[in-house]
């Protein structure tokens, strides 16, 4: 008996380990803050679920494809991490809704989460990014379900013509309306955020400087000699002898007569300089000198603004019309085209972040002469012109480039042999000299502005022209209808502002009988009456009189 009782003891002490170890293999603890301790050992995923379950007293339901085992040590971990753990590893995931807790697999989640989504549309108004462009950049943000439409692309070209009317055109600003997931709606919220900036505005303030130089210089000598016949009586002058002689002019008389021209002191459109003759008896001798120099400058100081990466153009000058014709075999059809002469700059700006401007030009200064081919009036067009590519600081001046032209014009004429012959040849010799130079600076400053800047020069550039508006207006006679109701004006307001109303009337009334036309002095006497004259008024006194007069004929008629 006594050795029964070892061995019942001896068992008992060999099985305890081994329940031990049973029950250390899966276990759940979870404690009274809600932290879990969790050891298990390839086990099902379900059971673990399910000791979970019992721990947290929380309902977790899990799909009939959620298989497979976990093997975890876990230690003060909360209930939802606890649960992460378990399912990530194989692959699962969950969806918590109040107190119950399911469990999927991912392509269950993604199916579920398919299902219950739904898109939204969302209309984004754009200020400054065009439609189109903004729809270019959305496109690849949208998920397979999202779609996009836009409206507000511009027509190019803003002159209107009678071929434009009768349209329905869309009049609104720019629209982007998307349809899509909202978490995409978002992300494509703040990236036409991002987009959408105002672009930011250049000044270009151009200045050429043209200049033109001619110089002439003319020398000659003339002289004629005739035999037997004054020189002062010959009709077509002195200097027509010789020729005269050979025309037999002079009929049977036995004349000799020498003329010499290469002077061209004869020449009728020879201006300024110094003209001499001497005539006596049959001899004439005749010089002619001239030295002229005409100095021309042009300077002009085009200035633009222009918004970034967009075309400018500004045209001073003439536009000089002719006629262009188009012949057919039926008929032809003349039509007027214009040539732009004077200064003009084409510019295109692009701004970079460091404050880097490039420019596109082409700075033109012309001019032009019409000359007459085949009937048809034909324009030549005389120009100086660069087309070029520039990279310059914000607000700094650039020299585009230069154009020098010197033209100089020779013109000898002389006597043959005599000519040559030294000192005593600049008698039979004439010279016709000119010198043309023309020198053309195109210079360049771009600036970038802000809009406060813009908006303060434009409250400057107002403030300048209504100055100049007074000092035109003060140069008016006193007597002028212009100047007495400005005279009257100011009055009426000097009495309104002192509080006196019967002066403020009164020199309001006599300012509106002098000129009727002034909505602001109507409204002055109106707040100083608290009467709003009517355009109907003299319609309705013209109504109540007719209807008094219709009653009080009634009333004569009335006893007969």
């Amino acid at each position: 008996m006594k050795y029964t009782h070892y061995f019942l003891i001896i068992s008992l002490l060999s099985l305890t380990p081994f329940t031990f170890a049973q029950d250390a293999k899966d276990e759940v603890v979870m404690d009274e803050f809600g932290t879990v301790d969790l050891v298990v050992n390839e086990t099902e995923v379900t059971q673990v679920l399910e000791m979970l379950a019992i721990q947290s007293r929380k309902n977790i339901i899990a799909s009939n494809n959620v298989t497979g085992t976990v093997s975890a040590n876990l230690y003060d971990v909360t209930f939802g991490e606890a649960l992460d753990a378990v399912l990530r590893v194989n692959g699962f995931g969950y969806i918590e809704e109040g107190n119950f807790v399911y469990v999927y697999t991912i392509e269950e989640l993604d199916s579920i989460e398919k299902a219950r989504r739904k898109t939204e549309s969302r209309i984004y108004e754009l200020q400054y990014l065009s439609a189109a462009d903004a729809n270019e950049f959305v496109t690849p943000l949208l998920s397979d379900e999202g779609k996009a439409a836009f409206r507000g692309d511009i027509v190019k070209g803003f002159q209107p013509s009678l071929k434009d009317g009768g349209g329905d055109s869309y009049a609104w600003s720019s629209k982007l309306v998307i349809n899509d997931y909202p978490e995409n709606l978002e992300i494509i919220s703040l990236l036409l955020v991002d987009l959408d900036t105002p672009p930011a505005q250049v000044v270009v303030e151009a200045t050429i400087v043209q200049t033109r130089v001619t110089e002439d210089n003319e020398f000659g000598v003339d002289f004629t000699a005739l035999s037997n016949i004054q020189i002062g009586g010959i009709a077509g002058g002195p200097l027509a002898a010789a020729q005269d002689v050979i025309a037999g002019t002079f009929g049977n008389t036995n004349i000799e007569g020498v003329s010499s021209g290469v002077g061209d002191t004869g020449n009728p459109t020879f201006s300024g300089g110094l003209k001499a003759g001497v005539i006596k008896d049959h001899v004439g001798a005749f010089l002619k000198v001239l030295d002229q120099v005409v100095d021309t400058t042009v300077m002009a100081r085009p200035r633009i603004t222009c918004l970034n990466r967009q075309r400018a153009e500004v045209l001073v000058g003439t536009r000089i019309g002719y006629l262009s014709s188009v012949q057919t075999d039926t008929s032809t059809t003349q039509t007027v085209e214009f040539l732009d002469t004077g200064v003009q700059l084409v510019f295109r700006p692009f701004i970079s972040p460091d404050g880097m401007i490039r420019l596109e030009l082409h700075p033109n200064v012309s001019s032009a002469t019409l000359r007459t081919d085949g009937g048809q009036s034909v324009p030549d067009e005389i120009t100086q012109q660069i087309m070029t590519n520039v990279r310059c600081r914000d607000g700094e001046t650039i020299i585009l480039g230069g154009l020098f032209r010197e033209v100089t014009i020779v013109g000898r004429n002389q006597v043959p042999f005599l000519g040559d012959i030294p000192i005593i040849g600049q008698a039979f010799r004439g010279q016709n000299d000119r010198v043309e130079k023309e020198e053309i600076i195109f210079l360049l400053t771009p600036s970038i502005i802000p809009d406060e800047r813009l908006w303060e020069a434009g409250r400057d550039s107002l403030e300048i022209v209504n100055s100049v508006r007074v000092g035109a207006r003060a140069g008016l006679l006193p007597f002028s209808k212009e100047q007495i109701t400005a005279n009257y004006n100011r009055d009426a307001l000097d009495a309104y502002r002192m509080g006196d109303l019967d002066n403020a009337l009164y020199w309001s009334n006599l300012s509106l009988r002098n000129t009727t036309e002034q909505p602001e002095m109507i409204r002055l006497r109106e707040r100083i009456t608290n009467e709003k004259e009517s355009v109907w008024e003299r319609d309705l006194l013209r109504s109540l009189l007719q209807r008094e007069t219709q009653t009080a004929q009634a009333g004569l008629e009335a006893p007969q």
